[in-house]
């Protein structure tokens, strides 16, 4: 028999300030849909449907009140509309799984604020939560408070607490809730699937808060911990508990992992990063944009990537001070990967034309194209050896890059006439360049690198005895 899916009900219209009249607007609707949602339900069933059959159906499951700032008396008309039983059966509130409670007090003062959430969260009270996004709230200690109805369900599944600028305090108040285990059920950290903690101002103290949860996970798919003011010792706190956490089989299912604007210049947070990416198999999606890698830590980013064998389709690495060795290593990578890669991004790194080149022609050689579709070389310092380089690689009429759909090169060093082949070459693929220097003078200084080649590669010698060892180290810690 045909079954109809539950109604995701929503708030519509512009971000606004939502006060009672608007409240009840939004019910209006929202009975209006579940009531012709209810119909349709009982047609499907029959005639032999009773009221009872009826009110057990959860006819909504999704509920989104992001984007809007509700008055007290707001909040506490949807709050009594969700909680009260509709039309004779079970409350509305009873059946969502997923709940989008993101920016909702914006403007509030702190102790209206705060009725707001606590009267919106202690509405799904009797709801079995799966996925709750909390984002963009300006949420205190005694903002967490307020929102533990939703933050402690056993059910919980994926999480995102996004620029709510928590302390080292509230990180502390959130791992307690997420890691509490008082029923010795299991806490919710055990169950969680995804966590996002992204622009926060929790500093090295949350780092060590969400080492208690990543200590207790053990299923997580999707992580983000980016810009919290980790610091060197907070990355390093980060780095050990997932490297500790990939040892041990937790969480080896690894999807999704962005540690964007951290800090992984000390060698220790390296080698942790280094043996926790060489047990992500299922790794598909990495951000380290802005974490301060240099050549060094690229190199053994790539090398741990290669030893996982994931089939990575998203890298980022951004922002972090990748020269022309470090950029032979992505390439080699590139190569490794067996042209898997559909995102790469390198903006805002000292590459040079020559780095542009050994990426370049990475991308030769696969049989059926390469699979990339974006390409971000913003600000690498890039001329026009680099430019024709990238030419070369996509082949005539793109055949050797099929896939390409976008290649982003501004801030960079191109005069006319290479601004005309790369706009010739790539179309209404290559995104407009605002900010190129005309100048084309990037490439000047090329021939000075000559004279560096020979002190790279024995750099890089060392470096391979020293990515060996890890390597080796790595690879007896999964013998079992």
């Amino acid at each position: 028999m045909a079954q109809l899916a539950p109604l995701k009900i929503e708030v519509p219209g512009e971000r606004e300030f939502v006060e009672a009249s608007k409240a009840r607007e939004f019910i209006a609707l929202w009975t209006e849909q579940l009531t012709a949602h209810r119909q349709e339900v009982q047609a499907i069933l029959g005639d032999t449907t009773t009221e009872g059959d009826l009110g057990n159906v959860v006819l909504c499951d999704r509920i989104r009140l992001s984007d809007k700032s509700f008055s007290d008396e707001a909040a506490d008309i949807i709050a009594a509309f969700l909680k009260e039983p509709f039309m004779g059966g079970r409350s509305i509130a009873s059946g969502i799984l997923y709940a989008e409670l993101d920016d909702i007090i914006a403007g509030r003062m702190t102790e209206m604020g705060l009725h707001v959430l606590q009267t919106i969260c202690d509405a799904f009270a009797d709801a079995k939560l799966v996925d709750v996004n909390l984002s963009d709230n300006a949420i205190g200690q005694q903002g967490i408070g307020a929102c533990k109805t939703v933050l402690s369900k056993p059910s919980l599944e994926r999480l995102a607490l996004c620029n709510n600028g928590l302390s080292e305090a509230t990180m502390e108040e959130v791992a307690d809730i997420l890691t509490n285990d008082e029923s010795g059920t299991g806490c919710v950290a055990t169950n969680l699937t995804k966590i996002h903690f992204y622009n926060n101002m929790s500093g090295e103290g949350g780092c060590k808060q969400f080492a208690r949860i990543l200590e207790k996970s053990s299923k997580l798919t999707d992580i983000r911990f980016s810009s919290t003011r980790a610091g060197k010792y907070g990355s390093d706190i980060v780095t050990s508990a997932l490297d500790v956490a990939l040892e041990e089989g937790r969480n080896a299912n690894l999807e999704k992992l962005d540690l964007c604007d951290n800090n992984f210049g000390n060698k220790a947070s390296q080698d942790a990063l280094f043996r926790a990416l060489g047990c992500t198999a299922s790794l598909s999606y990495l951000d380290l944009r802005d974490c301060e890698l240099e050549d060094d830590g690229v190199k053994k980013v790539c090398h741990a990537l290669f030893e996982s064998d994931s089939a990575l389709e998203h890298l980022d690495l951004s922002g972090n001070a990748v020269e022309r060795r470090g950029a032979k290593q992505i390439a080699d990578y590139i190569r490794d990967s067996g042209g898997k890669l559909k995102v790469l991004c390198l903006d805002d790194n000292d590459l040079t034309s020559k780095g542009v080149v050994h990426i370049a022609s990475a991308f030769h050689g696969s049989e059926d194209g390469h699979a990339i579709e974006r390409l971000q070389l913003n600000y690498t310092m890039c001329g026009a050896i680099g430019a024709r380089a990238l030419i070369d690689a996509f082949g005539p009429d793109g055949k050797d890059l099929p896939n390409l759909i976008k290649i982003c090169l501004d801030g960079n060093s191109f005069k006319e006439d290479i601004v005309g082949e790369l706009e010739v070459a790539f179309d209404n693929k290559l995104v407009e360049m605002e900010e190129n220097d005309s100048d084309g003078e990037a490439d000047d200084d090329l021939s000075d690198e000559d004279s560096d080649e020979e002190e790279d590669d024995e750099n890089e010698e060392e470096q391979n005895g020293e990515v060996d060892a890890l390597t080796d180290a790595m690879n007896k810690s999964l013998v079992v």
